[in-house]
């Protein structure tokens, strides 16, 4: 489970932030104010911390979010830092930069996005994983592909993405409507076959059995769980 340290003043909004994380398998720490961040920091040094540049409302006003960068740099922390703001200026984006942030998410902003943003700096500074070696198969998630011994089969886009949902949500029931509201961005109540038909040509590619799976286990009327055991 990557650890995330979410740095945001607005409680309403640090609340959901810590719901959701924590229901998409983070270890999920919060803070409101620098003092705080830092202290976390220290005791629990997070994999990446996504960093309000407007920390008004907190305890400590008079620091802002560039101001938590930068002491987290100058404390050794050399993991990814993710800035949520509504400044949209350039400059404010260089200042970031220079202080040692990887990625800006402008407000007002979607959870999902938000999520997609931070398993994106993870993959780039080796925070989040991308191969997974199974017995009979490896499937490499960054480049689109699944290895046998004797052949490869390639993914496609939302193969790759359906996947990679199942693998980081590994033996927990998933139901088909979050599989639409997260992969496909439908409404979970929406009537289609698309999950399922994508689901069948994923376990085509990993050779995975319906009746005997090893990978991806059906739950009639439910959803699925993905079982996969590396090794």
């Amino acid at each position: 489970m990557p650890r995330i340290l979410l740095v945001e003043d607005e409680p309403p909004l640090l609340d959901t932030l810590q719901r959701f994380f924590s229901r998409e398998m983070y270890d999920v720490y919060t803070a409101r104010c620098m003092s705080q961040a830092l202290a976390i920091a220290q005791r629990h040094p997070p994999d990446v911390v996504v960093l309000d540049v407007m920390l008004n409302e907190g305890p400590e006003p008079e620091k802002s979010g560039f101001d938590v960068c930068k002491a987290l740099r100058d404390d050794e922390y050399d993991g990814p830092v993710l800035f949520v703001t509504a400044r949209t200026s350039e400059q404010d984006k260089l200042l970031g930069f220079e202080l040692g942030a990887d990625d800006y998410v402008t407000k007002p902003f979607s959870l999902l996005e938000l999520k997609a943003r931070v398993n994106a700096v993870l993959r780039r500074t080796g925070g989040a994983r991308s191969v997974y070696r199974y017995p009979g198969a490896e499937v490499d998630l960054d480049n689109y592909v699944i290895r046998h011994a004797d052949s490869e089969e390639r993914l496609s886009n939302r193969e790759q993405e359906l996947l990679r949902y199942l693998i980081e949500h590994k033996g927990k029931v998933l139901p088909r409507g979050e599989l639409l509201t997260s992969i496909w961005r439908y409404s979970p109540n929406v009537t289609t076959r698309t999950v399922d038909t994508h689901i069948l040509n994923v376990r085509k590619k990993l050779r995975d059995d319906a009746a005997e799976p090893r990978f991806i286990e059906t739950l009639h009327g439910v959803g699925y769980r993905f079982i996969g055991n590396e090794g």
